[in-house]
């Protein structure tokens, strides 16, 4: 056989391999069904460049500089959305940052994560309230992310002690913390719970309510924080409503005292956080 003959056969075959290679590839990868892709919600297996741009959720398709690999942004303007439900474990690297509500969370539940609450916590005490206690020091939650930054993933629920101030003060204060939890956090996810509102009862009680906190203040701050998520790529938890009734108020039957939830709420509460964990990103590629 003269030597061109035989060239042209290694050529064939080897064309021939790389066709199935490619087609198997393409079998394996294209494994998923598109007509049921949600960009924000978990999925655990990359999908094909191709079927990503025969979607709608292939707009503004970004790269990641430092590994090479295709993504799908989060979309921020929207809330957390429903997941598979994560085992309990997922949260002990978490920090969770809040009030007695938050506190109430940890306390009444299983779940055992960082733990930087405190009762009667509010945003403005971030950088300034000492109450963390590392190695024998107390420490402010500002100060206490800097010593222990081993953590996987950030919740903070805080806004209740805050209905009293006006809404442009809450969001500068809310803003300066976010801020500086990303310079700690980078890249990891922060959630923010939206506020949920009092019973009727406690709201009109002087001696419950010294504050005079305002259910009507409510969907203002939820908006503002909603606003916050959005700007500093942070993700929200919309569970203000879940124990309300139907004119917006806390329902009694799921509060202790008006204000805070039942060990059965909190309960509900865990399983809402655990069946809302988002990616951030999606590989195509």
């Amino acid at each position: 056989m003269k030597s061109g003959g035989i060239i042209s056969l290694i050529l064939s075959v080897a064309c021939i391999v790389a066709g199935c290679f490619l087609i198997y590839n393409i079998d394996e990868s294209s494994d998923y069904d598109i007509s049921s892709y949600n960009p924000n919600g978990e999925i655990d297996r990359a999908i094909t460049l191709d079927a990503a741009i025969r979607s709608e959720a292939s707009n503004n398709i970004i790269e990641d500089p430092n590994v090479g690999i295709l993504y799908l942004p989060y979309d921020y303007s929207l809330p957390a959305p429903e997941s598979e439900a994560v085992d309990i474990s997922h949260f002990n690297k978490s920090v969770f940052i809040g009030d007695s509500r938050m506190l109430g969370l940890i306390k009444y539940t299983d779940v055992d994560p960082i733990n930087f609450c405190s009762v009667g916590f509010a945003v403005n005490e971030y950088d300034g309230k000492k109450f963390i206690r590392i190695d024998g020091e107390n420490y402010s939650v500002k100060e206490a992310l800097r010593k222990n930054d081993d953590f996987e993933s950030v919740y903070i629920a805080t806004g209740l002690n805050e209905l009293g101030w006006s809404i442009s003060k809450f969001s500068d204060e809310y803003r300066e913390m976010i801020a500086d939890i990303k310079t700690v956090a980078g890249e990891r996810n922060i959630y923010i719970q939206l506020i949920m509102p009092v019973t009727n009862g406690f709201e009109k009680s002087r001696y419950m309510n010294p504050f005079n906190l305002k259910n009507s203040s409510v969907p203002k701050f939820n908006n503002t924080l909603k606003e916050i998520a959005e700007e500093y790529k942070a993700l929200y938890l919309d569970c203000a409503g879940m124990f309300c009734l139907d004119n917006g108020t806390l329902d009694p039957k799921k509060s202790s005292d008006g204000a805070h939830l039942t060990y059965e709420a909190y309960d509900e509460l865990l399983e809402y956080y655990k069946t809302h964990v988002v990616k951030s990103k999606v590989r195509i590629g």
